[in-house]
């Protein structure tokens, strides 16, 4: 070597080399590496084919491990080569006996296995990564990266790939994992895939007020972040920024050097989100709850996969004991509430986020339960994950566990990022708790400014900024996925629902008693001949209510959990069809009660299987537009709320209050909006057609108008069905 500061080493086809290459397209003495301060720089030596750093052809560069360099564009050198040389100590002039390297390497990799099992050339232990995930493969010069029918798909540049010609500046994303041609050429058998999250000075804005205020800070993997600040100090804004959520005003998220919003679909299986309230379905036992969640987000994995994972995450849980009990809630009695906020945070880690954000995890447990909890977070942070909590509970012993902490002043400025166990000493105070009195003393700004100008802010926040985890920063757009209704997804949903429904008994029941007594009223009170029409449409009205009572609070009472799972990969297809089909056999047990009560007490000329059939249809836009007013609403309350003033018209309208044939046109057009218009016509006519046919004509009713009613019924059910995806698909935060 020159001297005790710089270390040269040669690469060529020549012995004489430091590192020789066996290949025909590289010179003898090919370019060298100039190691010095820390910096490595690549020099060509004057080769016949050239020395390319990530694609370019260069002379001279400095270069790090995450750069692609390729001798002659065919042969991709391999970093593992030069590591040695890196780690030898200043001065020396020849590597130690055991770390010298051969005095021919082996003849390049042509063929590379990915895989989650360990019989690939490169694992990446994930379960969103397949156990035969994709290959990459050698064809003269360029690289090929093929999928190999992977469940979650491998992405070049945000798209995803069959099979792609691959350039050493392509982001390949595996499982959620950003990559490129030199890590995958150069890995040791496993990708650990270690992922880092930074905000790019990020502004969130509502009408004129800041709520979060230029906020860039970079988080590592491992690193176990608390997120603290007094109320209206926008923490929560940050953190549904930083999981996609949210989108910022101005600035960006990164994922690597990757922008989550650009990218949205790739990181989906990287990020978990784990909100305050416990959302989950109590009338569920644990594994059970973990058994759906697990067949929904895992839905292309074998039964035994899907059964692993789960059995991982009740042990990481210490949940065994549990798995066979109701989870219940306060009332319904069932696990505890820790035990609760553990299968909660279980959801998430079915399918191994990298980065896992939570909301007040602790909240309302007792001190032993919390700190319990902290340290399960610790483990799993130590692992290589990133988790980031907000809390309220600000002690001496949370602050021990934690490993960094964001802490936020009024206005959303960013007051302290650093060292958890440093924050005391940064504010001059005794005992956590008093930052916050401490922030009161001075204004937001102040804090800001302190910051910004402290070393905490230089070792965190700028020193971080530069740093680029497995690929190089670039900007892509990945396609939009697109989901449509998946038959795996609907029979887990409805198979779930029905055990929900089943469960729930006390609403249930109240639920089908409903139809009972309605008809034992009608059969009581029209029991007259000339009473049959007035029977017929409050057969119509009670089927219209049932069927929108029973819908009305199914899809707002689970808002919560609609929104977590949407945010992975339900399908709003195969979630409405999964309430239409259990919603609509509670209908077929109503309309069946009401059929087998009212026809032979009132001796109707219809059948019983026939009213049966001309009620249920009748439930079902009913059952439909009871979906609708649940999706737009926020709570149940406010649902059987808006009931009244979606049944009211039906019955005002319908066509015996007022007859059909007395309305006004402007009446006749507001009615022709109503299902209950349509199915009394059509109720009237199946009961009257052939015997009574001017019961039909009084009423302004057309008897060869049947076919036409059907139609509408079925119309209106489609169309309400259109308007609650419609409602739906507002929702999402893409």
């Amino acid at each position: 070597m020159n001297d005790s500061k710089e270390r040269v080493v040669l690469v060529g086809r020549s012995t004489a080399c430091h590192i020789v290459i066996d290949n025909k397209s590289v010179s003898s003495t090919h370019a060298k590496f100039i190691i010095k301060n820390n910096v490595i720089t690549l020099e060509d030596t004057g080769s016949t084919n050239g020395t390319y750093v990530n694609g370019e052809k260069i002379t001279s560069r400095n270069v790090t491990q995450s750069d692609v360099i390729t001798f002659s564009k065919s042969y991709t050198f391999d970093w593992k080569l030069l590591e040695p040389f890196i780690k030898m100590a200043d001065g020396a002039t020849q590597l130690p006996k055991e770390e010298r390297l051969h005095t021919v390497i082996a003849r390049e990799k042509t063929l590379i296995t990915i895989g989650r099992t360990s019989d690939n050339d490169l694992v990446i232990n994930n379960i969103k990564v397949s156990r035969k995930h994709a290959k990459l493969e050698k064809t003269g010069n360029d690289w090929f990266l093929e999928d190999l029918n992977s469940s979650n798909g491998t992405f070049i540049n945000g798209r995803k790939i069959k099979k792609e010609k691959v350039a050493p500046k392509d982001i390949i994303t595996i499982g959620g994992v950003p990559l490129n041609l030199g890590t995958l050429y150069s890995a040791e058998k496993e990708i650990k895939g270690d992922i880092q999250i930074a905000t790019d000075d990020v502004v969130f804005k509502v009408k004129d007020r800041t709520i979060v205020d230029e906020i860039g800070l970079t988080i590592l993997p491992g690193e176990f972040v608390g997120l603290i600040g007094p109320s209206g100090a926008g923490k929560t804004s940050l953190m549904m920024m930083m999981n996609g959520v949210v989108r910022p005003s101005t600035g960006d998220v990164f994922i690597n050097s990757q922008s989550l919003y650009s990218n949205f679909d790739l990181f989906k299986g990287q990020i978990g989100y784990v909100p305050q309230d416990d959302i989950i379905h109590r009338e569920l036992k644990v594994k059970e709850s973990f058994e759906y969640t697990g067949r929904l987000r895992l839905d292309n994995y074998s039964n035994e996969d899907i059964s692993t994972q789960i059995e991982g995450v009740l042990e990481t849980l210490g949940l065994e004991d549990t798995r066979d009990t109701l989870i219940g809630s306060a009332e319904k009695k069932g696990i505890s509430g820790g035990q609760r906020k553990r299968v909660n945070l279980g959801q998430e880690l079915l399918t191994e986020p990298s980065i896992l954000f939570l909301d007040e995890p602790t909240s309302g447990l007792d001190p032993k339960t919390d700190l319990d909890v902290m340290y399960l977070l610790k483990n799993i942070a130590a692992k290589g994950k990133i988790v980031i909590l907000t809390t309220h509970n600000i002690t001496k012993d949370n602050f021990e566990i934690l490993s960094h902490l964001i802490v936020l002043t009024k206005g959303g400025k960013l007051a302290y990022f650093g060292k958890a166990s440093k924050a005391v000493d940064y504010f001059e105070v005794n005992k956590p708790y008093e930052i916050f009195e401490k922030l009161e003393t001075k204004e937001p700004d102040y804090w800001k400014d302190k910051f910004r100008k402290s070393s905490e802010y230089k070792q965190f926040v700028e020193s971080r900024k530069n740093s680029v985890v497995q690929s190089q920063p670039t900007k892509v757009t990945s396609e939009t996925k697109k989901r449509r209704a998946d038959l795996k997804q609907y029979l887990t949903l409805t198979s779930r629902y029905f055990k929900v429904k089943l469960r729930d008994n006390v609403s249930t029941a109240i639920l089908l008693l409903q139809a009972p007594i309605i008809a034992v009223l009608i059969a009581l009170v029209f029991n007259e001949p000339e009473e049959k029409t007035a029977a017929l449409f409050i057969l119509v009205i009670a089927a219209v209510w049932l069927g929108c009572s029973n819908a009305a609070r199914e899809i707002v009472s689970e808002q919560a959990i609609y929104k977590r799972e949407r945010m992975v990969n339900l399908k709003i297809p195969s979630y409405l069809f999964s309430k239409i089909t259990v919603l609509l056999f509670l209908c077929v047990i109503q309309c069946f009660v009401l059929a087998i009560i009212v026809v032979p007490s009132l001796d109707m000329n219809s059948s019983v299987t026939g009213m049966f059939f001309m009620l249920l249809l009748t439930s079902l836009p009913a059952l439909t537009l009871g979906l609708v007013v649940s999706s737009l609403v926020s709570t149940t309350e406010a649902a059987m709320g808006l009931i009244p003033l979606v049944l009211i018209p039906q019955v005002i309208l319908g066509g015996l209050i007022s007859t059909f044939t007395n309305m006004s046109t402007l009446e006749k057009l507001l009615a022709a909006f109503m299902p209950a218009r349509w199915s009394f016509e059509a109720l009237t006519i199946f009961e009257y057609k052939g015997y009574y046919d001017q019961g039909i004509d009084a009423l302004g009713f057309s008897a060869s108008n049947f076919a036409v009613d059907i139609i509408m019924i079925l119309g209106y059910s489609v169309l309400y069905f259109l308007l609650t995806a419609y409602s739906l698909k507002r929702k999402d935060v893409r």
